[in-house]
């Protein structure tokens, strides 16, 4: 079902699929001033060995279909891009009930840099989101959307930065969005994601 739509709603957008552990890794600031410059990679069923990566844990080998974006994804009539996170994932069977995974990664050794960095990441995770339902993808309270934050560089939990109790709960319980700041989730099945 997310699949189909996404192609019909968003036929430049493609797809890899693994039933493995994989990892997802920007190049974009790494290779700013290098030629060729690289962006959001996927790697499996072993991490990139020269970048930090978010992992995703699949112990029950489901398959899953990830959809890279970049600046071509998501377009104002204008033609100018819209903001949006690195990669969305979900089961390649998917229907009402299964989960749909969108990770942005921010790249920083520094801890005061935390509360920008992550506000912006969770405002590209929402527009991401906003966009799918907005094109009907899918529909807002139907799948559970897990919305990941993450600083490769730095372990958890990340300092400087915290989300209340009340607002993950509502977010969960009016919104079907489980939002989490991490470097790694598992996958349990088709419907749920260990966070």
């Amino acid at each position: 079902m997310i699949k189909t739509n996404i192609g019909i709603k968003f036929p430049h957008h493609t797809f890899v699929s693994f039933d493995k552990d994989f990892f997802i890794a920007d190049y974009t600031g790494l290779t700013k001033s290098l030629s060729p410059k690289r962006s959001v990679e996927i790697f499996s069923p072993l991490p990139c060995s020269d970048n930090s990566c978010f992992k995703v844990e699949n112990p029950n080998s489901l398959l899953v279909d990830t959809v890279v974006f970049d600046n071509n994804s998501f377009k104002f009539s204008s033609g100018n891009s819209k903001s949006q996170c690195e990669s969305a994932s979900f089961p390649s069977v998917s229907n009402t009930t299964s989960w749909i995974l969108f990770v942005e990664l921010k790249y920083s050794l520094n801890p005061l840099n935390n509360t920008n960095n992550l506000r912006k990441a969770i405002k590209q995770l929402f527009k991401t989101r906003y966009h799918y339902i907005q094109s009907s993808v899918f529909l807002k309270n139907d799948n559970t959307c897990y919305l990941i934050g993450a600083l490769p560089l730095q372990s958890e939990p990340f300092s400087n930065f915290s989300l209340t109790q009340s607002y993950l709960i509502n977010l969960k319980m009016k919104h079907k969005i489980i939002l989490r700041l991490k470097n790694s989730i598992e996958i349990e099945n088709e419907s749920i994601i260990l966070v």
